[in-house]
């Protein structure tokens, strides 16, 4: 199914349901929050109030995030999970962007209450996709920020240059600054949101860096080993919390030396979860070893987390899946 296809079921979906809610993933990011905003605009075009549900970490954002979270409350309507439950209908639907698992999304406790979902995600499908026939996953290509921006244009929705810098943010987070994953379509989408009055400076204010935080992150850089010449690992074996957000930005920064195929960071994101974030060039899919490890993702970009086990566990059990990963593409 093509998105012109999709959109159009997407809409008779939107314009016969009572109420639509959309679901960013868990501890939202730039690029499912863009993401979210933009598809409740396109729900406003058919005259129908959107819900965007967000979880109870808005405090625990980055900067931008809460900047970008602030600014679109005029232009979108945001409540938090724990209302979900008392606003639903009989007829609701949900609208799942920037993740397609039942476990990743702030409505998982209640999915079977809606009677319709559609999911709008660029991560595989697994045997934990939420189970609907209104599906547009593109593991292809770079973000659900991207996929969003042809929406708005199909559905002739106005983008202004506050949305398109949104979505450029998107786009800028999913593909590492845009060097990883950036198709000829998605330059076309980064070209189009400039067009619309997106502009990458101030893209880029979004992710001005704490101090302390920038250096908890390269501290977990000097952590680093390597399981082969081509693959890093960042472990850090300390009680020493982490966010999924600091993780990522762990496994982007390592990415960008020369020789290095794929990298995973490692660390606690909670007392009992420790969490992985992995990145990859396209020469080894890490959503096939984040899938061994009970995640997922996409080729390029995927992640996983682990309960009831150790640091030091865990990385003996995702030394033993990258051995075989490694030995098999370099073979």
């Amino acid at each position: 199914m093509d998105l012109k296809e999709f959109k159009i079921k997407l809409d008779e979906l939107i314009s016969s349901s009572d109420r639509v809610f959309i679901s960013p993933h868990i501890r939202a990011d730039y690029d499912a929050l863009a993401a979210s905003i933009a598809m409740s605009l396109i729900v406003k075009k058919l005259d129908k109030e959107a819900y965007i549900v967000m979880g109870d970490d808005i405090d625990k954002m980055e900067q931008g995030m809460k900047t970008i979270y602030n600014e679109a409350k005029e232009i979108s309507s945001f409540i938090f999970q724990n209302k979900v439950e008392q606003m639903l209908t009989d007829n609701s639907l949900l609208i799942a962007v920037d993740m397609n698992k039942t476990y990743l999304t702030v409505c998982s406790t209640f999915l079977d209450r809606f009677k319709n979902i559609a999911i709008i995600d660029h991560h595989d499908s697994d045997q934990d996709t939420i189970v609907t026939d209104y599906q547009y996953i593109m593991p292809k290509l770079s973000s659900a920020s991207e996929i969003l921006t042809e929406m708005l244009l199909l559905s002739n929705v106005k983008i202004t240059s506050r949305i398109a810098d949104y979505l450029l943010a998107g786009i800028f987070l999913d593909t590492n600054k845009f060097t990883k994953n950036a198709s000829t379509k998605t330059m076309e989408t980064i070209y189009k949101l400039t067009k619309k009055g997106g502009e990458i400076a101030r893209v880029t204010d979004f992710f001005t860096e704490d101090y302390l935080v920038d250096r908890k992150i390269q501290n977990l850089v000097s952590k680093t080993r390597f399981i082969t010449y081509t693959v890093a690992v960042a472990i850090d074996n300390t009680d020493t919390l982490y966010t999924r957000e600091e993780l990522a930005k762990v496994a982007d920064y390592l990415l960008k030396y020369q020789n290095i195929d794929a990298t995973f960071a490692l660390g606690l994101t909670n007392e009992d979860i420790i969490s992985i974030s992995a990145r990859s060039k396209g020469n080894i899919d890490v959503s096939d070893v984040m899938r061994e490890m009970g995640g997922g993702g996409n080729e390029f970009s995927a992640a996983s987390q682990i309960k009831d086990s150790t640091l030091e566990d865990t990385n003996d059990k995702l030394t033993r899946k990258l051995v075989p990963s490694c030995y098999k593409f370099h073979k």
